[in-house]
């Protein structure tokens, strides 16, 4: 099937399951509820574009891949870093460090 084909629902369900989350784990991380997000992958529900670019910007897709716009996604960083950056957030200067130090060490 083609991106081009798919749904804004069938989209984030794709992108979710590519990046090993349930529901519950995606929804938290972009701070919605579970059902919210259940609706959104059902296209029962519409999302305005605050949660759309919120999604997006989670994901590390366009806006416009998810609207259909771009026949695919080309994400700017891997599923894995975007969650490392989204678990960073808010982190302090220490934390960010010593992080650093943990990935350094784990290339040698």
């Amino acid at each position: 099937m083609e991106d081009q084909a798919l749904t804004v629902g069938e989209k984030l369900v794709m992108l979710r399951k590519s990046m090993g989350l349930t529901q519950a784990k995606a929804a938290e991380r972009m701070g919605l509820t579970r059902p919210t997000l259940n609706g959104y992958e059902n296209n029962i529900r519409k999302p305005n574009i605050h949660i759309i670019k919120r999604i997006a910007e989670y994901y590390g897709v366009s806006v416009d891949y998810l609207l259909g716009e771009e026949e695919y996604a080309e994400p700017e960083l891997s599923p894995q870093t975007n969650i490392l950056l989204q678990t960073l957030k808010g982190a302090s200067e220490e934390d960010i460090a010593q992080v650093i130090r943990i990935v350094e060490a784990l290339r040698k």
